[in-house]
């Protein structure tokens, strides 16, 4: 077997011999020293194999002996080639393309999440790149245990990652913890107070005593859940943990004053800067950025085959040119904008409450106005103090 391969690597051709003596002209070529293999005479006429070397001097002893030689069959790697002959650069191309993609199989570039949900893929991606694992690093550069341990170490939500190298793609596998419920520390000795003015609506005791009753009125620092009771048994106080939840109808207040003289962005004119992004290098196609105020929006577009990103693309920076003057706004622009920071207000510190009544009054004056909602809600308002213990 390797014998036909060497043979078919150098390459060899099938000819006849006519019109001649044939022993003669065999006796003579093994006489030169020149081999010939699968020697046959059918029908008065010679056929054999020989190498090409060969063969070009097979016409000068066919010559001597009457008769004449003429190939019917080439085999082998040399006549694959022979097409090529005059186009050697293309030969040199596939060799250069087959070292080029081998060469570039050593790098990282394409990144792919899975597995994230609470954890965004843009952190995960920006986190690995001040690390130094982003498109265009060499694999051999990575260590990718470091990398998971340090992932694990400063995302809570990270329970499991790894990093796979499929071919040129990193692909980053994450698990993300699961939300446990909080647990109570039933060794801390703890009261329930009032955080603000209410009337109990509704009381649900899950440790401790409870210290009001539904309905009843109670004032900012008003004892709600008893961290402590006294035994009518042992005559002793008995310490626990007090926890629950007390929902109050409370009545809050929320006031924002808002100016008349607002700086406003008046928008010049916009320009997009794009860029080519090839293996890591980003070209800009563009000679010079315009300086100045601007609102930027970026965006990468990648070339994909067969919906396998390709580490070549075009990155769209979009940029909105603007100046900053001071205005004075009338006062059916300043009511709604003092609106709006209300609302805003109102939904940081009253979201999670149910609000049954509102009130908005507006104070307007020439330098702006003041916006006073009154809220009257359902929420809860009990905090736990921890019982401390003199020595």
């Amino acid at each position: 077997m390797l014998i036909r391969f060497f043979r078919w690597l150098l390459g060899y051709v099938k000819f006849s011999y006519t019109g001649g003596f044939k022993e003669d002209f065999i006796n003579d070529c093994y006489a030169q020293g020149m081999y010939l293999k699968n020697i046959c005479v059918k029908n008065d006429m010679l056929t054999a194999e020989a190498k090409i070397k060969t063969y070009k001097a097979l016409h000068k002893i066919a010559f001597l002996h009457g008769g004449r030689v003429k190939i019917f069959k080439r085999k082998g790697f040399p006549f694959l080639l022979s097409p090529l002959n005059n186009r050697w650069g293309f030969f040199v191309g596939i060799l250069y393309f087959v070292f080029f993609v081998s060469f570039m199989g050593g790098f990282v570039w394409n990144i792919t999440v899975s597995g994230n949900d609470r954890v965004t893929e843009v952190k995960i991606v920006d986190y690995l790149a001040k690390n130094g694992f982003k498109i265009g690093t060499r694999w051999d550069l990575v260590d990718k245990e470091q990398l998971e341990i340090a992932i694990m170490a400063d995302f809570e939500d990270v329970a499991w990652i790894s990093i796979n190298k499929i071919g040129s793609t990193a692909s980053i596998e994450i698990n993300e913890t699961v939300n446990k419920p909080k647990l109570v520390d039933n060794k801390k000795a703890t009261n329930v107070k009032a955080a603000k003015d209410g009337v109990i609506v509704r009381l649900e005791v899950l440790g401790g005593w409870a210290a009001v009753q539904e309905g009843e009125a109670v004032t900012a620092g008003d004892l709600l859940i008893s961290g402590v009771r006294e035994s009518e048994v042992d005559k002793k106080n008995h310490y626990t943990h007090a926890y629950g939840s007390v929902l109050a109808e409370v009545n809050d207040e929320i006031s924002i004053h808002v100016n008349r003289n607002q700086d406003e962005k008046i928008s010049t004119y916009s320009k997009d800067y794009n860029s080519l992004f090839i293996f890591g290098f980003e070209i800009p196609l563009y000679f010079q950025k315009d300086a100045g105020n601007t609102i930027e929006e970026v965006e990468k577009k990648y070339l994909a085959v067969n919906e396998y990103r390709l580490p070549i693309g075009i990155i769209k920076n979009h940029c909105d040119y603007f100046e900053t003057q001071t205005v004075s706004i009338s006062d059916a622009e300043l009511e709604a904008l003092a609106k709006s920071e209300l609302e805003k207000k109102k939904k940081d510190e009253l979201g999670e409450c149910e609000i049954l009544s509102e009130d908005i009054n507006i104070d307007m004056k020439e330098n702006g106005c003041t916006i006073t909602g009154k809220y009257k809600c359902i929420q809860d308002i009990g905090r736990e103090t921890e019982l401390l213990f003199g020595k």
